[in-house]
């Protein structure tokens, strides 16, 4: 029997925007963009003045 039209999976399948892959793709963006936001302030916080206590501590909360 000789047939007349393509098989079915011949077709190529177009890749269709499915929400669970946009919702993981949008979490692990959020994710990057509060780590890079974090590290930015981080690194751009200026550092407390040096204080002339008697006390061995660093810390600008421990007088």
């Amino acid at each position: 029997m000789v047939m007349l039209t393509k098989p079915a999976t011949s077709t190529p399948k177009t890749k269709r925007p499915n929400l669970e892959r946009q919702a993981l793709m949008f979490t692990i963006g959020l994710y990057l963009f509060i780590c890079i936001g974090l590290l930015v302030v981080h690194y751009a916080a200026p550092e407390p003045p040096p204080s002339n206590s008697e006390s061995s501590s660093t810390s600008p909360f421990n007088p």
